[in-house]
């Protein structure tokens, strides 16, 4: 929210809501005099960001179930359109992104996050540790095979406009976006053990390569990457992993 920058007063998109990571502090940061759309495919996501929008009170948040794709709603409505995590499981070029670019008032703000992609044409994917990247790189891939839809970003590296920042900066001012800016950062995850990473995993789109493995391969890798990872352990007994998030925003063309 920090890099999307939104301006007290905004209404905002948030597509692929979720339970609500970036959904809540974008309404903080617009405020009662603003509001915050929030759109999920998974009427579960909602249900999950409705409790939290009641237990906050907010009065300046309201919840649709609506796929993100094709979000129903008029030309020019918000002033910025947001996206954590989630757009990138689908956006495959600047057809994908324009839709946002539609939606936006003259001058509004584009805004998303996603896991770095720039390791990918190095054969390295962003959410695994060093240690076990070449362990489970090709369970990855035999997932990838196996399921084109959340992994094809990492199936297609290099036509991912998500894979350099000339890419990104060449589809969103294809979408007919201005004033790209795009930094990578690494995000710590920290967890008390190996075991505890790989539950961390379970949580992600790595949930795939887990549950396509046979269970006997499971059996044999979990206990390895657990092993590997708590040898990574510092003083402290954590384990410290950096993530690269790469942070985007654009803008809509002023009047």
């Amino acid at each position: 929210m920090e890099f999307a920058q939104l301006p007290a007063g905004a209404s905002v998109l948030d597509v692929g809501c979720g339970r609500g990571a970036a959904l809540f502090p974008a309404a903080d940061a617009v405020g009662a005099s603003g509001e915050v759309v929030g759109i999920d495919i998974s009427e579960e996501m909602i249900r999950y960001a409705t409790d939290g929008v009641r237990e906050r009170e907010l009065g300046n948040v309201t919840l649709s179930v609506m796929n993100g794709q094709s979000p129903d709603f008029p030309a020019g409505r918000f002033d910025a359109v947001i996206g954590s995590c989630s757009l990138f499981i689908w956006t495959k070029g600047e057809d994908d992104v324009r839709p946002y670019a539609k939606l936006l008032k003259p001058g509004g703000r584009f805004a998303t996050a996603a896991p770095s992609f720039f390791g990918t044409l190095q054969g390295k994917w962003s959410l695994f540790p060093d240690a076990v990247n070449d362990l489970l790189l090709p369970y990855l891939l035999r997932s990838v095979k196996a399921n084109g839809a959340y992994d094809s970003q990492f199936a297609n590296a290099g036509a991912n406009w998500l894979g350099t920042p000339q890419l990104i900066e060449k589809t969103l001012t294809g979408a007919g976006f201005v004033d790209v800016d795009i930094t990578e950062e690494d995000l710590p995850v920290v967890c008390t053990s190996g075991e505890q990473w790989v539950e961390f995993t379970y949580t992600t789109g790595m949930r795939g390569m887990w549950e396509r493995m046979e269970e006997k391969e499971r059996d044999e890798v979990i206990p390895e990457v657990a092993r590997r990872l708590d040898g990574l352990k510092d003083d402290n007994g954590l384990i410290t992993t950096p993530v690269p998030i790469v942070y985007i925003r654009a803008a809509a063309p002023g009047a």
